[in-house]
């Protein structure tokens, strides 16, 4: 209750006075549960001097309040934080820990989408250790999984990072659990080490399109597509891929592929004079590409399926748009 009311009294379009307001009228109702409510928004709040005043208030007024609740703001992290992430980047898992003070385990899982600027997609809290947390989200032998353990500092930054600017459930207008949790896990941010690096491990910034076209031409799967203005096309479907995860325009997902060839393409692609080959020279470049990066042949096969179901719909698109253009 108290992280669902926090995340409407710390709206970012809000002022920040409506947090210490709020607790200080719950406090003015005199009454324990009141009272315990103001505590807790005052400890996940972060309002130092504000819950010592709560503590003091209830002190005098003979209030008792759960002793997890009262040392809650003696809580610790844990010392290890993971990353699972899957083979396109796309979305990565971040996961935090913390202990109370009576040794009961908090666990975060947040979800993060590299390809909206790593904002906060969702997530979930669990009354379980970190390490059981993990054992659950993966299977073992999974070659499609990988969790590695990063820095809690780095996961704070990143976190933090993920958190600031608007509300992705707001945007949209969806109401979730996870939009009430969110100050819980502010709470639990603050706990871990500051000065960590936000950035996304693995992304690819400045990427030098002509050097990956160059390469890709040059190889087997790249040689047919040199002749002519092929090379323009490739750029344009490279360009598109920079969007694709961490900005690898080698590794194209089925989603990413969808995007591209979708019921909408983008009308730089239409408009080039060899339009109609793109899904013969996608189809190519994902052979290229997933070997490159040592993706395993199921997935390629299914990034290759993808292009077979959106091929007809998109040349449809490239005959309409070439017939509009007279």
């Amino acid at each position: 209750m108290a992280s669902m009311l926090l995340s409407v009294t710390s709206h970012p379009d809000g002022s920040p006075e409506h947090t210490p307001e709020f607790i200080r009228r719950l406090l003015a109702w005199n009454c324990v549960e009141s009272s315990a409510g103001a505590l807790a928004m005052a400890t996940l709040a972060g309002h130092a001097d504000l819950r010592r005043r709560v503590r003091r208030d209830l002190a005098d007024r003979g209030h008792f309040v759960p002793r997890w609740l009262a040392d809650l703001h003696r809580s610790t992290s844990v010392a290890r934080a993971v990353e699972v992430s899957g083979p396109f980047r796309d979305l990565d898992d971040l996961v935090l820990g913390v202990t109370t003070p009576t040794g009961h385990p908090l666990t975060a899982v947040v979800r993060v989408d590299n390809e909206i600027r790593s904002r906060d997609v969702g997530g979930a809290l669990f009354e379980h250790p970190l390490d059981t947390v993990v054992d659950g989200m993966t299977r073992p032998g999974d070659p499609d999984v990988h969790v590695r353990d990063i820095s809690p500092a780095d996961v704070r930054a990143r976190l933090e990072a993920a958190l600031s600017g608007p509300d992705v459930d707001a945007l949209i207008g969806k109401s979730t659990d996870w939009s009430s949790q969110r100050p819980i896990l502010r709470w639990m941010l603050a706990l871990l080490t500051a000065g960590g690096d936000a950035t996304v491990p693995g992304s690819m910034d400045d990427v030098d399109l002509d050097a990956v076209a160059a390469e890709f031409l040059a190889s087997p799967w790249g040689r047919p597509w040199t002749r002519r203005g092929l090379p323009l096309l490739l750029e344009e479907i490279l360009a598109d891929g920079l969007g694709n995860g961490i900005g690898d325009p080698l590794l194209w997902a089925p989603h990413h592929v969808r995007r591209l060839l979708g019921v909408e393409p983008a009308e730089a692609l239409l408009d080039h004079l060899d339009a109609g080959r793109t899904p013969e020279l996608l189809r190519d470049l994902i052979r290229y590409g997933h070997a490159e990066r040592g993706l395993r042949p199921e997935l390629i096969d299914r990034s290759l399926a993808a292009v077979d179901r959106h091929a007809d719909s998109f040349l449809d698109a490239v005959r309409a748009w070439q017939s509009d253009a007279g």
